[in-house]
């Protein structure tokens, strides 16, 4: 067992006292000072002291966190810290918001109202139902990004975007006369079978709220309750939690206010504050302050230090043994006139390209590009893959792979019907344009798959072409759509395009199976997901600075740090994402 230092072990020890003076820990957890391992450590030392003074000791330690990463680090800290003959399953349960949530409502959707088989909604299924049944409201238009995503998440709380300037954007103002309207329509959609993520905490606690049994039930199950980034929790989530803690039972936050980067999805900075009234008389608030991460690299810890006390001068970074700053010199900086931007981005990909490490230097280490935009992913990962061959790996897009799945069930069941050839021509290869990165095969473009048919497949030159038809035809004739899409991918596959493994893998693991249910389908998505997270980062990543929260790279290469210093913790966030080398590239002009 590795030696905790003196704070860690206050709170590793906090709960196992004779008189513990308070039943609340809030615990002020910063970047690499071990959080996980405390969290988990302290399960662990309360567990087996219950145990050895209470020979029937039968509750658990509930550890629950925002994130399937999140929930992996910490199944993976636990693995590491038992031997193979504990069995810490039976006492300690590590699980995210969201599945915790879903086990129950799922197990009492009857009770609730709802139908036993529940389907969660893609968001591309999302964004359509509700297309249709908000058709009533004239102002309501389901293409405009910032409306559907408030509407959507209105059963888990009313986050309303805002302008720079703090007002609530024109195109959601015009909707919340119907807030109430938009909030019925979900829950006749959620009654029809079909539910959000976004819904799922809502009927947690209509769960809670109408059943004292349920809840008793719950709060004798945990005694102990270790909660992960509370800083980012919602308020629905924040009364769930506290709902469960109830009145006797003993709850450790770790949180990190510098952290709190989802104000638009209900965090608030005031909610550290509000635990600490809320549980007044009850509560200690403790910090872990020793950083073990970075070893004798200090000129990080410092640098890391200086951001943490609100020191954001850009212009007082300099280099140092581990930190690199790289000028990106450009004749303007404008990211709002595409020639000028096209300009900059054209600048940036040969500077981040010429900077990446030799392979024999990285290749068991993990290097993070992290950007503002999603624009400036996008565009670096084309350039690597287009012009320098390098593949950049993935971290799991939830959404993309979540569209994809359900729209694989809902082919499936097509198995069952007639499709022709014309539209089965469209199916499949929507599915090969999932899982490559070429815009066309041939003559067949990404953005005019509306316009094939089985006739212009046929008359392809493409050998690969030639051969779909043919599977097309086979399919037609024996009426297995299956086979023919499983067939497809395979041969994609073997050809000269851009493959994108992830995607393809995902496919892949769904078509093994010939037989499938849609729960089956489901439980290979969550499990391939799952497994990801519980995977060790290695290679290159490029992604922005909200999917790096939680995660670790050897090298962090951080683009456009004058655009990230913008947003309150988000530059902290980033540079806290390293563990060896830290490379910051900003626009000089």
């Amino acid at each position: 067992m590795i030696k905790p230092s003196p704070e860690q072990e206050y709170i590793i020890n906090y709960f196992i006292q004779n008189n513990p003076r308070n039943r609340v820990l809030l615990v002020e957890a910063p970047p690499g000072t071990g959080k996980t391992f405390t969290a988990v450590t302290t399960a662990m030392y309360y567990t087996h002291f219950n145990i050895e003074n209470n020979p029937r000791y039968n509750k658990k330690v509930l550890i629950l966190t925002f994130s399937k990463n999140a929930r992996a680090q910490i199944e993976k800290q636990l693995d590491i810290l038992s031997s193979h003959d504990d069995n810490w399953d039976k006492y300690i349960e590590i699980t995210n918001f969201h599945s915790f949530f879903q086990k129950y409502v799922w197990a009492y959707s009857r009770y609730l109202g709802l139908k036993e088989n529940l389907i969660i909604m893609s968001s591309k299924q999302r964004r359509e139902k509700l297309k249709n049944k908000l058709s009533f409201i004239s102002d309501y238009d389901g293409d405009n990004n910032e409306q559907y995503e408030w509407a959507e998440a209105l059963l888990e709380g009313d986050f309303r975007p805002l302008t720079n300037k703090g007002n609530v954007k024109p195109a959601v103002k015009k909707l919340i006369p119907y807030k109430e309207d938009i909030m019925n329509v979900i829950k006749e959609i959620n009654k029809e079978g079909y539910i959000g993520f976004s819904d799922i905490a809502y009927y947690m606690w209509e769960l809670l709220q109408k059943s004292q049994a349920l809840l008793n039930i719950i709060q004798n199950k945990y005694n102990l309750i270790i909660l992960d980034e509370y800083q980012d929790s919602s308020d629905l989530q924040d009364k769930i939690v506290k709902k469960l803690i109830g009145k006797s039972n003993k709850a450790i936050f770790f949180a990190d206010s510098k952290q709190m980067i989802y104000s638009w999805r209900g965090a608030s900075s005031e909610r550290l504050n509000n635990l600490l009234n809320d549980y007044k008389g009850e509560i200690e608030k403790k910090e872990l302050i020793e950083v073990m991460r970075f070893k004798n690299r200090k000129d990080i810890e410092n640098i890391l230090k200086e951001a943490r006390e609100g020191n954001y001068n850009i212009n007082n970074f300099n280099s140092s043994e581990n930190i690199e700053y790289v000028k990106v010199k450009v004749k303007d900086k404008n990211i709002y006139s595409r020639e000028i931007k096209n300009h900059m981005f054209a600048t940036l990909k040969y500077k981040v390209f010429n900077k990446l490490p030799k392979y024999n230097e990285t290749k068991n280490k993990s290097i993070g590009i992290l950007c503002r935009s999603n624009e400036q992913v996008s565009f670096l990962k084309k350039a690597l893959r287009e012009e320098f061959n390098i593949n950049s790996q993935t971290i799991s897009n939830n959404e993309d792979e979540h569209d994809i799945i359900c729209d694989l069930i809902e082919f499936m069941r097509k198995q069952q019907t007639e499709i022709n050839e014309d539209e089965l021509c469209r199916e499949i290869l929507k599915y090969i344009f999932f899982v490559i990165y070429d815009n066309n095969i041939g003559s067949i473009k990404r953005n005019k798959l509306d316009d094939v048919s089985f006739n212009s497949l046929k008359r392809a030159r493409l050998e690969i072409l030639k051969t779909i038809s043919h599977y097309v035809e086979e399919a037609n004739e024996e009426k297995d759509y299956y086979k023919c899409l499983s067939n497809s991918i395979k041969l994609i596959s073997n050809n000269n395009l851009q493959i994108n493994y992830d995607m393809m893998s995902l496919v892949k693991k769904v078509l093994h199976f010939c037989s499938y249910s849609e729960d089956r389908i489901m439980d290979i998505f969550l499990q391939y997901q799952y497994l990801k997270a519980f995977k060790e980062l290695i290679g290159i990543y490029v992604l922005n600075v909200h999917q790096s929260k939680g995660r670790e790279f050897d090298y962090v290469f951080l683009i456009d740090r004058e655009t990230i210093n913008k947003e309150d913790n988000l530059l902290y966030v980033a540079l806290s994402r390293v563990k060896e080398k830290l490379v910051v590239f900003d626009w000089v002009v």
